[in-house]
């Protein structure tokens, strides 16, 4: 099975949750921010990244083949101090596999079981947040 990229969501400090129209945007980009920020699994992956406890990477278990199980709705992911990264998804007999990498550097490898699909992938201030369906 091929691996699937995810699109990243950067959450930053700019105020987008604010009014666009203020900074010379048309309504038409405001409407779509707005419905942009309303997505269930954006405001669902939010929640699990402001209320969930931090796991560093090591303190997952592992399994065999050195992927670390997880569970769960959302998974919390310190990345401080590593730049960009890429996630990447793919569906197997074993649940949802989850390839975190950084400049072609594998960061992490997890599954889950119980997973139908990885819904959102969020990176804020050097935190990783992750939804599931």
């Amino acid at each position: 099975m091929e691996w699937l990229a995810i699109d990243t969501n950067m959450d930053y400090e700019s105020g987008l949750e604010n009014g666009l129209t203020g900074k010379g945007l048309e309504v038409t980009a405001e409407e779509c921010h707005t419905s942009f920020m309303a997505q269930s699994a954006l405001r669902e992956a939010r929640w699990y990244h402001e209320n969930s406890i931090p796991l560093t990477i090591d303190s997952m278990p592992r399994e065999n083949d050195g992927a670390r199980l997880i569970d769960g709705k959302g998974l919390f992911l310190d990345l401080d101090g590593i730049g960009a990264i890429e996630v990447l998804h793919r569906k197997s007999d074993t649940g949802i596999e989850i390839l975190v990498k950084s400049e072609g550097e594998q960061l992490a490898l997890m599954r889950h079981r119980d997973a139908s699909a990885l819904a959102a992938a969020i990176l804020s201030r050097g935190k990783l947040s992750l939804s599931f369906e």
